[in-house]
């Protein structure tokens, strides 16, 4: 079985001298040292089997830790809904308030203001504030091996991919962290091969999988081979019409090999829940730094391509490409856009 091309210890380890410095201790949680809760505020639900999962697992992995966790879910478009949710568990009960996505970035903004003592993480964005750190990933720089491996793919016509010419992308909004995703998914497309046409469209929102659904079989009737799903919960739509096809595609945000069996190359994953850990971790120390931003990326294992659980669809030669690509990009050869 074949482990993904970052690795989740990794990560740990190496993000905890990235989030080190001077902070004080949280905003809650009482006065037994011992005592320590966070609430993870989801702007969406639960289930689905990517980016909010993701988050989810790092809570779980405080709570097994003895920490007191609470998640709270919500109408994936009702941001009333959001903003009472942080409200409500910004009020000194929990050490440290999670949340994520630029959605957030405008209420936690005011709750941030509203209250000053309350600690909060944003993943995924950026917000100023003496009481927010905040966590990003340069999905620009994973995607660019996602494009690296549905060129090659294509290229060789290997598997699923015989007879295909092209490759495609769904994103969910037109917008930033998306276009991000997109242009790094271009750029390493390109460097495989110049030529290569990337077919390109947005769902509009991160639930509609109906509409993704349709998207990628379009893509896949003009001859795309491989379809990379960076749409949240709608991108499931991606991944079955990568099933029904019968050609490939690369998933997103969490291990979503498993989900279409024999179609999935692998899934492109920020490691969402190990970098909350992490941040957890350096806030019990006294050491998170609050009012600044870091950066997850290829160079300190992040981000990266997991390839584990996926039938080894992808040869040792493609493995291995995908891995020289990276050390070009770790060593500054190759500067991936954002845009």
């Amino acid at each position: 079985m074949r482990k993904h091309i970052t690795t989740a210890v990794a990560l740990a380890a190496v993000a905890a001298l990235a989030l080190t410095g001077c902070s004080s201790s949280g905003g809650g949680g009482g006065d037994d040292e011992q005592s320590y809760a966070v609430a993870n505020v989801v702007n969406g639900n639960l289930g689905d089997q990517g980016f909010f999962d993701d988050s989810e697992t790092g809570m779980t992995a405080l709570k097994e830790q003895g920490i007191e966790t609470k998640t709270l879910q919500a109408d994936a478009n009702n941001q009333s809904q959001w903003k009472a949710n942080v409200e409500s568990v910004s009020t000194g009960k929990y050490d440290m308030v999670v949340v994520g996505t630029w959605q957030m970035n405008d209420i936690l903004a005011d709750a941030a203001k509203k209250y000053p003592k309350q600690h909060y993480v944003i993943y995924d964005s950026a917000v100023e504030g003496d009481n927010i750190a905040s966590i990003l990933y340069a999905q620009n720089e994973g995607s660019f091996l996602a494009g690296v491996l549905a060129a090659t793919t294509v290229k060789n016509q290997t598997g699923l991919a015989e007879g295909s010419k092209s490759v495609g992308v769904v994103g969910g909004q037109d917008a930033v962290p998306i276009t991000e995703f997109v242009a790094g998914f271009e750029a390493g497309v390109k460097a495989v091969d110049p030529a290569m046409e990337v077919q390109k469209a947005f769902v509009g929102d991160y639930v509609n999988s109906t509409k993704a659904y349709d998207q990628a079989t379009a893509m896949y009737q003009k001859g795309a081979g491989v379809v990379y799903a960076v749409a949240g919960q709608a991108g499931l739509g991606v991944l079955k019409a990568s099933k029904e096809s019968d050609r490939f595609a690369i998933g997103v945000d969490s291990n979503q090999n498993q989900i279409q069996p024999g179609h999935i190359l692998a899934s492109m994953r920020k490691f969402i829940g190990n970098s909350i850990v992490t941040a957890v971790e350096a806030d019990q120390a006294g050491e998170l730094k609050y009012g600044e931003t870091t950066v997850y990326n290829l160079e300190n294992d992040g981000v990266g391509l997991d390839f584990e659980d996926n039938g080894d669809l992808v040869p040792e030669d493609v493995m291995q490409s995908v891995e020289d690509y990276k050390a070009k990009i770790i060593s500054g050869e190759i500067t991936v856009p954002t845009e």
